[in-house]
């Protein structure tokens, strides 16, 4: 179980992230804050979904009988993920406020 400490403090992260990547596209965009808090909601269901997988995952190698070297862990599991697969795909700040909502659906243990 995550403590109340660290949530906060992935909560924060977060918000932090999510305002760098408004701030970005404010200058960028025009309605760039529309657009922001739509790709914000966005990488935040896409990290949800992704938190889902990577539980799984870290699942289906604890059922493994010897062939598990060790335990999955989620949360660095979906920093890999982040940024082997979606540091390529994404603007660093959009890549960051991914991260950061990935922590959030991933609790550390």
């Amino acid at each position: 179980m995550q403590s109340s400490d660290s949530r906060r403090s992935d909560l924060r992260a977060f918000d932090a992230l999510a305002g760098e990547l408004s701030h970005h596209y404010g200058a960028r965009f025009e309605g760039g804050g529309s657009l922001a808090s739509r790709d914000i909601q966005r990488l935040s269901i896409l990290a949800e979904r992704l938190g889902r997988e990577v539980m799984a995952w870290s699942g289906a190698v604890r059922d493994l009988e010897g062939a598990a070297a060790g335990p999955l862990e989620p949360r660095r599991a979906g920093r890999l993920l982040v940024e082997s697969v979606f540091d390529d795909a994404l603007i660093p700040e959009a890549t960051r406020v991914l991260a950061a909502a990935l922590a959030l659906a991933c609790p550390a243990r």
